[in-house]
């Protein structure tokens, strides 16, 4: 699975900014992806160009077509990218913003309190002013600037985007968001394990979406379940497997694949070392145990 930002500023392929908690970036795709899922370790604004943006859940499709723009809270999300109907590019510009970079802005901002309800949803739309395209547009430029390179301007012009959202009639939701922001601590780790133990991204990335370092999680981990986060992953995704197994009727490549492991056979090693038989051997014995009741 992607993570993203970091993918993203490892790789080559695109053009992006870093700077002090903030990565501005391009996104551009001249074909279609259907229903990939990506780790989003940071909270983000996503603006299309070009082409629609599908964000999939448990409560249906939001569709993002060209002009429109979204927020995306970090954590594992279901997704589509597709080109324009006549042929081109798919083509996003994209904001990732660190926790500090949030919390220092909610101390900026005037407002107390708004009336509305607050739906604690994944991602959900945001309404975009004339100003905007404007704005993205000075954005681009940067990437061939050395303006983009300054911390103290890049802050500024990000403020400045930020503030143009709040200012917007319709961003409600964002703004109870950002209110919240002033009181939210790290989530428990108890809570941030169960979410994401079965996917499969890097310790460095669960720790990111705890809101701590990497050193940080390592030794509240150990604090709180007396072992190591991979000894614990690796526990749990094989309890998961097991009832999977036992209580479903899904295939063993599906099992596989939904307790986080991507190689089947590295999946049906580990299943064998810990249960002493392979998954299709377990469900074999389950189900003969069954027919002789």
């Amino acid at each position: 699975m992607l993570t993203i930002p970091r993918f993203i500023q490892k790789s080559s392929d695109f053009a992006d900014i870093t700077v002090d908690g903030i990565t501005f970036v391009q996104f551009q795709s001249r074909s279609s992806e259907i229903r990939h899922e990506v780790c989003v370790s940071q909270h983000s604004l996503v603006f299309v160009l070009e082409g629609t943006k599908y964000i999939h859940s448990a409560d249906g499709d939001m569709v993002v077509r060209k002009g429109e723009a979204f927020f995306c809270r970090k954590g594992c999300h279901l997704m589509s990218e597709m080109i324009p109907e006549n042929g081109g590019t798919f083509d996003t510009v994209l904001f990732f913003f660190d926790d500090p970079m949030f919390a220092n802005f909610v101390n900026l901002l005037s407002v107390k309190k708004i009336n509305s309800t607050r739906l604690e949803r994944s991602a959900f739309n945001i309404k975009v002013a004339d100003p905007v395209g404007i704005y993205l547009a000075s954005m681009l430029s940067l990437f061939d600037s050395p303006l983009g390179r300054n911390n103290d301007f890049l802050r500024l012009k990000v403020e400045e985007l930020l503030h143009y959202i709040c200012i917007t009639p319709g961003n409600d939701e964002f703004l109870s968001f950002l209110i919240s922001c002033r009181d939210v601590g790290r989530e428990d780790l108890s809570v941030v394990m169960e979410r994401y133990f079965n996917k499969n991204i890097s310790l460095e990335t669960i720790a990111e979406l705890s809101g701590r370092s990497l050193s940080s999680f390592k030794r509240e981990f150990k604090k709180t379940f007396d072992t190591t986060p991979a000894r614990w992953i690796r526990q749990r995704r094989m309890s998961w497997a097991e009832q999977l197994i036992r209580n479903s009727n899904k295939n063993i490549t599906e099992i596989s694949y939904e307790s986080g492991y991507e190689s089947l056979s590295h999946f049906s090693t580990l299943f064998r070392k810990n249960y002493g038989v392979t998954p299709r051997e377990y469900r074999a014995e389950l189900n003969s145990a069954k027919s002789g009741l």
